[in-house]
């Protein structure tokens, strides 16, 4: 299955995490891999199994966590 994170087409394994992910599109092990789903705006944990939670060529987006604010947010 091919996803789309950060305007990178990547192709991921039916075991893929998104942790695994994130380190595939290079981003930064702090981010959060947030993408649409049926009731707004959802996030992946690092453990869960991408291909369990989107469709092929959902559109993911990295956001940053701060220790005390849910996507970096002030």
């Amino acid at each position: 299955m091919i996803v789309n994170v950060e305007n990178q087409e990547i192709p991921i394994e039916e075991d893929t995490t998104a942790a695994e992910l994130k380190a595939q599109a290079n981003l930064s092990d702090n981010a959060v891999l947030t993408y649409r789903g049926e009731n707004g705006f959802e996030s992946l944990n690092d453990d869960d199994i991408v291909v369990d939670h989107v469709d092929g060529g959902t559109r993911l987006m990295a956001q940053p966590l701060a220790d005390d604010n849910v996507f970096g947010g002030r």
